[in-house]
């Protein structure tokens, strides 16, 4: 069982921050933060970098004598930090691309989004780390996981060759797949009968069913039970309403037409009504256990401890950061907000850039705190922030609207789209704090299980932060230009089935105009809430409290493509089968663990190699411009590649399920 700090002797200090420690942190920050932009913009899911960067430290310092589990603490510190900041930026940012704002994505402009956004979750966490990481109520079921896998690693009980193995067929995958186009990534049948389009498809891609394993078996059922509604039922349910699309194309075409103008905004519904559902379960205990912490900060402030595992940057700092974000966001806000373009007053320009500094502040140190919250409830992967976001999104939103009415301005097209982009702006910074914070709380719980010392776990979340920043935006020009995002296709004759549907960006943006233009269909919207709502109900009635489904997983399903989701699902289920195989051999729990442990690297290794590849490919694609310039599988052999993709996929299945059960 995991405790606090008492199971390191604090009095004999380990070495922490070193400058192996600070080396090893930059470099992983880069690799995870690249991995993770592309998991964001292609799935709109996180893999947890936390235990993926502890394996790796620990299998690069165990050369090193004198390698400390402290110093393989921080370096999982910063390393999460390329997570949650493409989780903040990636998130956001390209809903101005989507929404027709942005042509691309801005290095410096995307650099200062990030970095400030992720300053001030760091910042806004520290004051909130006593009150969170001693809460009973708060199980931090992945910072205890973290924590294991460290002291496991430490005990020699991780075989570090697992993750470079995942990494490697991950990423020759992912070259014959998307480079050579030898191995297809998806494949489907569609055909017209009965007045309408009927067919299913299936993906190949190795990081989707690593990411599958990873998130298991209720999120990846409930990823399928919302893909077969959209696309099994839903979409020939459609085609017999809209006729008039079945002479248009062949049968893929018009399933993709019907996709893209009903059921992507019902899926969008259905994300924003799962979300607010989620977080609605979670305020009560929420409110609960911070007017309870409260009480006992009070009663107990007197005798704060000065031992070094108590130890925070000092509040005199953090209010200067505060100061300097502020100011930084003001410059920020002052540059790129388009003021000018929403109709208001010239002499409103100002009065709105500083409330709307002021409403970051607040609101992001709310939702800070909320974030920092349900990562101790229900992990940092499992947390409903996006949630959070889209309801200060919407208020943000509402305020604007409601203030300059836009019975100003010659252009009222011009001045929505200007007023989205203001709120769009707003909303990336909280959503860059706001997931910092989420994984900060929970990073600084590993550290408090471990006896770490609090204020140098911050420092390299304040490093993770800056390299993470300065990275990210590259990555997702680079994706942009090669694949496109969304119905944003930035070159002649790109595919749009291969554009990156970034789902979270996608219902930024819907929701955001949806607020400043009427024209948005809301009826769609609305079928996307009722559909959820009647999940909520079955949810309520016919499960277990351990065994709901997840209704943000099934509204993603209705959203997301079949070649993503599909595969997800199959890795949930592999997840699953390999759990219980494991289960019915009643092994003692050491070899269990070990065995478990060892089939989460191997996926770790297959998200990690297949997105480091795709950022090497984009750089031949971009100067051929063109993603199939390395394509060398005749057309007339297409079947064939299905073949391999298929034996692919199912390969992958079989050796994450044997390295678990054999």
């Amino acid at each position: 069982m995991l405790t606090s700090s008492s199971n390191i002797d604090t009095k004999k200090q380990l070495p922490e921050i070193t400058k192996r420690v600070i080396s090893l942190s930059i470099l992983l920050t880069m690799f995870l933060a690249i991995s993770n932009a592309y998991l964001a913009l292609k799935v709109g899911i996180l893999a947890s970098a936390s235990i993926p960067a502890a394996i790796i430290s620990m299998a690069i310092l165990k050369r090193k004598n004198g390698a400390s589990i402290l110093e393989n603490n921080l370096v999982q510190t910063a390393a999460s930090a390329g997570e949650a900041i493409a989780g903040g930026i990636v998130y956001t940012a390209p809903a101005l691309i989507l929404i027709h704002f942005w042509s691309d994505f801005g290095y410096w402009e995307n650099v200062a989004i990030a970095l400030i956004g992720g300053m001030l979750g760091v910042l806004f966490s520290i004051p909130l780390r006593k009150t969170l990481v001693t809460q009973p109520q708060l199980q931090f079921p992945e910072g205890k996981a973290i924590a294991e896998v460290l002291r496991a690693g430490h005990a020699g009980k991780i075989s570090f060759s697992d993750i470079f193995k995942g990494g490697l067929l991950g990423a020759f995958l992912e070259f014959v797949q998307t480079g050579l186009q030898v191995v297809s990534q998806q494949a489907g049948i569609w055909f017209k009968a009965l007045n309408t389009v009927w067919g299913f498809g299936l993906g190949f891609s190795a990081p989707m069913f690593g990411v599958g394993y990873l998130v298991g078996f209720r999120l990846g059922v409930s990823l399928i039970i919302g893909a077969l509604l959209c696309w099994l039922i839903g979409i020939p349910m459609t085609g017999l309403l809209n006729t008039k699309h079945l002479a248009d194309a062949n049968a893929a075409e018009i399933a993709q037409k019907l996709w893209s103008d009903n059921w992507r905004y019902i899926g969008v519904g259905a994300m924003l009504t799962a979300g607010l559902m989620t977080m609605g379960q979670l305020v009560k205990p929420f409110i609960v256990s911070i007017r309870d912490a409260w009480r006992s900060f009070k009663v107990s402030n007197h005798r704060r401890s000065l031992e070094p595992t108590e130890a925070d940057i000092p509040l005199i700092y953090v209010f200067g950061g505060v100061l300097l974000c502020s100011i930084a966001l003001i410059a920020l806000f002052e540059w790129q907000l388009p003021i000018q373009q929403i109709g208001a007053p010239n002499q409103w320009a100002w009065p709105i850039i500083l409330t709307s500094v002021l409403y970051v502040l607040i609101i992001g140190f709310i939702f800070c705190a909320i974030t920092g919250y349900f990562s101790g409830l229900v992990g940092v992967t499992a947390s409903p922030g996006s949630a959070i976001i889209i309801a200060g999104l919407l208020f943000a939103a509402i305020i604007l609207r409601l203030v300059l009415g836009f019975s100003v301005g010659a252009d009222i097209a011009s001045s929505k789209l200007a007023a989205a982009a203001v709120t769009i702006f707003i909303g990336a910074i909280i959503t860059g704090a706001a997931a910092i914070a989420n994984d900060n709380i929970q990073d600084l719980k590993v550290g408090y299980i471990l006896g770490a010392t609090p204020w140098k776990q911050q420092l390299m979340l304040i490093l993770g932060v800056i390299v993470a920043a300065l990275i990210i935006p590259m990555v997702m020009q680079l994706l942009f230009k090669v694949y496109g995002i969304g119905d944003v296709l930035p070159g002649l004759n790109m595919d749009p089935t291969k554009a990156l549907p970034a789902p979270p960006a996608a219902m930024m943006a819907a929701v955001t105009l949806g607020v400043f233009d009427y024209n948005l269909p809301w009826q769609l919207m609305g079928l996307g809430a009722a559909i959820i709502g009647c999940f909520g109900i079955l949810n309520q009635l016919a499960f277990m409290h351990s065994k709901h489904l997840s209704l943000l997983g099934i509204a993603m399903g209705i959203y997301l493509p079949l070649a993503t989701s599909t595969p997800l699902f199959l890795g949930g289920l592999v997840s699953y089968l390999a759990k219980y195989a494991l289960m019915k051999q009643s092994l003692n729990s050491d070899i269990a663990q070990s065995k478990k442990r060892r089939a989460v690297l191997v996926a770790c290794g297959l998200v990690s190699g297949a997105a480091v590849m795709n950022i090497v490919l984009a750089v031949p694609f971009i100067l051929g411009q063109s993603p199939d310039v390395l394509a060398i599988m005749p057309e007339h052999l297409l079947p064939f590649a299905h073949l391999l993709g298929l034996i692919a996929g199912g390969a992958i299945c079989i050796w994450l399920y044997r390295v678990v059960v054999k």
